[in-house]
Parts: C-alpha cells; structure tokens; sequence
C-alpha cells in the first residue's frame, strides 16, 4: 500500500464521504486483494471488470441513487481521467498523485459527526431492503407497507444543528430550495420565532436511515420556504407524509393557503413531484423560484403508508400519513 492511504481511506470514511471502485481488473483477485489489507468493507457496489470506468461510475450512481455530479473520480492513468471526463463531464476528476491532498479538498473536508460516521452502513443496510424490495413484484406500495417505517418530526435545536448544517451541505437530488445555509444563519433561524423548523428522522423494520430531512415554514403566510431530503429516503412516500401532515396542520391553524417555494432543477425535478401530487399549483415565479400554493378547503392526499411521531419538547404525538 502507499504511505497513508489507509488513514485516508479510514478518515473519509469517518466523514460520511461514501467511497467506491471503478477498475479494470479481475474482480476475485481485487477482492482478494482489498480483503487481504482489511479494506473490503469501505467500498459499497465496487464496479471490477473490464468494461470503461464511465459505464463503472454510472453502475455506481445507480445502485446508491445519487447524482453523477457528486462524484471525484481518483485515477493514476491520464486515459481513465479523460475518457471519464469526457463521457461524465458532470464528474470531477483528479490524478491519483495527489492522494495525499483528499482529505483537505473543501468539498471532502466536512466536519464529523455521529451521522456521517454511519453513512456506509446505512446505505449497506439499504442494500438490505433493496433484496427484499424485490420479493415484492411490482407491488411497491405493499412493499412499504411491508417496511413500517415511522418517520419522527422534532424542532431545530443546539443539539441537532450540527446535523442539521451537515444535510444542507450535501443535499443535491432533494433540495428544493437549493438553499445551503452556514452555521451563523441557522442559529439565527433558531432563535426566530417567525419560523417553525422540523429536523426529520426515519426508521423502519430494517434498522434507522437517521436525520433524513430538514423544512423551513414561515408561520406568518404560512409559506415552507425550505425542505430538503437526504436521497435514501427517495421513492419511500417520505416527502409525501411530510406535506400531508403538516399542509392539513397549517391550514387549520392559520385559516389561509398553503404557499411553498420550489427552485426547480434538473437534479431535483423527479423528486419534485410531490407538490404535484399533493395537489399544489404554480402561482408564480420569480428569480427562479416558483411559488406554489394549496388551496384552503381542499382534502390533502393521504396514503396512511407512513407512520409519523411529533416530538415538542417531552411530548410525542403519534399520527399515520
């Protein structure tokens, strides 16, 4: 092995940066070899064939459902770095002779938490529910239904800021408002009453996907001026529970319409189709923002798939979206 690349292999991983393997080899000797240095269980869904290191990396964005645009693609070869580049313009790339400078990368040097040092083994535990997705046929919904998944909703607080800071960095696929806010202006969001925050957790028969969503409403409008989702939960009816639950709550609280911000993107525009199927409509667009609207008096959707506990304070409150 080359000096220190253990330690860097260890540390991203420490990081929640998920790692993974595009290369042109025979598959059983590489594993043998990854097994032999103990390195095996830090990559999820190596790609080891003979096949371009281009349709690799699209393997691997598949499998974990994340975008190709949040991938650094480490090579010593000048023609893997290219041919990559060319065919994944959106892919960064960089020469294996810099191994060394990975962990102080800007986009690689996050803060630690106890969240990111869970990353891998959530997205292997998700692997898990993929297999048995599959017994399921085409019938997903009983799938989830199968799953049981309760998805807990509690304010911003000191204590979970940290991860809080940490979703909105890395949140491309689901960020609706493509907004990625910086300590200072989320403690600043904390202490305003204006602004009721919710910090979503998941968990279901398989095990916890962790703090997997973050929302923003301003409570004079009412308007969600933010709502953003870690892609693990994506295609779950999560963001659909969400809105079901608290569309209905504001509604009734406020006695006006519903109004949300969407910044619609290419990356975010599947996933977008939610506010849709909600039922909300476009009313206008401005800077690249659109504002949505849900009509007081109409009934909000409701599958009843998603389990919903509410934590104030002490109190927790138990609803079935």
């Amino acid at each position: 092995m080359k000096p220190g690349v253990v330690e860097i292999i260890q540390l991203l991983d420490s990081r929640g940066i998920l790692q993974s393997i595009a290369s042109k080899n025979n598959a059983e000797e590489a594993m043998q070899a990854l097994k032999k240095f103990q390195l095996d269980e830090y990559f999820l869904c190596p790609q080891i064939s003979w096949q371009p290191k281009s349709e690799a990396m699209n393997a691997i964005a598949r499998q974990l459902n994340i975008g190709m645009n949040t991938f650094l693609f480490v090579d010593d070869s000048e023609f893997e770095l290219e041919q990559v580049k060319t065919a994944c313009p959106q892919v960064r790339v960089l020469n294996a002779l810099r191994y060394r400078d990975l962990p102080d990368l800007q986009d690689l040097n996050v803060p630690i938490t106890a969240e990111s040092k869970d990353r891998r083994k959530l997205y292997r535990v998700e692997s898990d529910r993929q297999k048995i997705a599959q017994n399921f046929g085409q019938d997903y919904m009983a799938f989830l239904q199968h799953c049981e998944i309760e998805l807990t909703l509690q304010p911003m607080t000191e204590e979970n800021l940290e991860r809080v800071h940490e979703l909105t960095q890395r949140t491309n696929q689901m960020n609706f408002s493509g907004n990625r806010y910086d300590r200072e202006v989320l403690k600043k969001i904390l202490s305003n009453p204006d602004l009721d925050t919710y910090v979503l957790s998941c968990r279901d028969k398989f095990g916890s996907y962790g703090v997997i969503g973050f929302s923003i409403v301003d409570n004079r409008e009412p308007r969600m001026t933010d709502l953003m989702f870690s892609c693990r939960i994506q295609s779950k009816r999560i963001e659909h529970a969400f809105l079901a639950y608290i569309v209905p709550k504001y509604l009734a609280e406020s006695g006006k319409d519903f109004l949300a911000n969407y910044r619609k993107t290419p990356g975010n525009a599947p996933s977008g189709r939610v506010f849709v199927d909600i039922g909300m409509e476009e009313i206008e667009i401005h800077d690249g923002v659109s504002s949505l609207v849900f009509r007081k008096g109409r009934e909000v959707p409701n599958d009843g798939v998603i389990r919903i506990a509410v934590q104030k304070d002490s109190i927790s409150e138990l609803a079935r979206s």
